[in-house]
């Protein structure tokens, strides 16, 4: 588009073209780069032509560009290093070159006035589209090593951001659009407040990760704030009269039986459980091997072996040390492991049978029994921290939540004062 506030065609009122791009909030103006030879040759000396003489002039590319400073246009004469060609024909081809450069940059928001503007615009043109950078975030995590299901969760969630900003750069991304991304997907996808966290986490890890790589220059989600997540609900601990008619019930199924055995005496989570080999159990000297590649905090950890539990386990002394030993409903062992879903799925269908599917029980309950009975027979907290393989005593705390409802203090002394 073309203007022409003063009707005329004077040198200081050329047709401006006006650049909307890349500025947002200022009308970018600049006329159409031409080139100058110096004016015109008037004499050409003997043995000379007129385009050699018209070589040896000052040449240079001529437009007109906006100063904000002075909030007016002015005119800008840039010659590079054509004057330093001697040969006519190579000076006029780069300086045609030339001209088409200075034209390119114009067209794409540069200005020669505009130190402030051209960095801004260098920084939108290196930087990364939202595209690009959740799919730079995703390839950091599987470079480091992060767990597989860790990196799938983070996907499905980063799906969300990167479908709504699409292709625009992240440096260009204002606070007030995260506030109204983050509004909008949360409710029109329901989340409850937990996942609405869970989110906001991976997105500001993502944020994190642009600031490392200098992409941007602050994290637009430290400022979102949290929602209040009421108590949950799930992992509950058995009373003990649920679980012994539960344990009726698994005992039916051998895979389970073993499994919510194998959970409650080792405390292992059930997805590291389904990935350890016959190899990371040495009956001998009584520990379980949980390798960094498996465990949830990526360090390699040890796990006791009681006697009950051994006992269960000499079935499979004598097994290949590669196989898995939740494989299949019978004989348990083989190279394919099931999946951590197979057991859950067939605790939740017992639950529902017996009617207790209500009370949130899940595998987990097996975990938190376990700790409360530990609790309740005398050991320590720290004891229980370092059998969780805990990173601090605040983490093993959560698994003894319920605990209050297993102790009676009825029957307990006060000493006499």
């Amino acid at each position: 588009m073309f203007e022409n506030r003063d009707k005329t065609n004077s040198d200081k009122t050329l047709p401006l073209l006006k650049n909307d791009g890349i500025f947002e909030n200022m009308e970018f103006k600049y006329t159409t780069p031409e080139i100058k030879r110096g004016g015109d040759v008037t004499k050409v000396p003997k043995g000379s032509t007129k385009k050699k003489e018209q070589a040896k002039k000052v040449w240079y590319i001529s437009f007109q560009a906006f100063n904000p400073s002075s909030n007016s246009m002015e005119r800008k004469r840039l010659s590079g290093d054509i004057n330093r060609i001697k040969d006519p024909d190579d000076k006029e081809e780069a300086a045609q070159e030339l001209c088409e450069t200075y034209k390119r940059l114009l067209e794409g928001g540069w200005n020669p006035f505009d130190e402030t503007g051209n960095e801004k615009l260098r920084k939108s043109v290196v930087n990364l589209s939202m595209n690009e950078a959740v799919n730079a975030f995703i390839e950091h995590h599987q470079t480091k090593g992060s767990r597989k299901k860790t990196i799938q969760s983070y996907a499905s969630k980063l799906a969300f951001i990167a479908n709504y900003f699409n292709e625009k750069k992240v440096c260009d991304i204002q606070d007030n659009e995260i506030v109204k991304f983050m509004n909008e997907v949360s409710s029109s996808n329901k989340w409850a407040p937990k996942t609405f966290n869970n989110a906001k986490g991976i997105y500001y890890g993502l944020y994190e990760f642009l600031k490392l790589e200098k992409y941007v220059s602050e994290n637009l989600f430290a400022s979102i704030k949290t929602k209040f997540v009421p108590k949950t609900e799930s992992h509950k601990v058995f009373t003990d009269e649920d679980f012994k008619i539960i344990m009726e019930a698994v005992n039916k199924n051998k895979m389970l039986a073993l499994f919510t055995r194998s959970v409650y005496y080792t405390c292992i989570r059930p997805g590291e459980l389904m990935q350890l080999k016959r190899k990371h159990f040495d009956l001998d000297k009584n520990q379980i091997l949980v390798p960094s590649y498996i465990s949830k905090n990526k360090k390699d950890g040890f796990v006791h072996i009681t006697d009950d539990y051994k006992a269960l386990l000499e079935q499979f002394r004598d097994i290949d040390g590669e196989y898995h030993l939740f494989c299949n409903d019978e004989h348990l062992y083989g190279t394919i492991p099931f999946h951590p879903n197979r057991p859950y799925k067939r605790l939740i269908a017992i639950l529902k049978k017996l009617g207790l599917d209500k009370k949130g029980y899940t595998l987990y309950s097996f975990k938190h029994f376990s700790n409360v009975k530990k609790f309740l027979s005398g050991w320590t907290v720290a004891e229980i921290m370092k059998a969780n393989r805990h990173a601090s005593i605040e983490e093993t705390e959560t698994y003894l939540k319920d605990l209050l409802e297993f102790v009676d203090i009825t029957k307990k002394p006060i000493p006499t004062i």
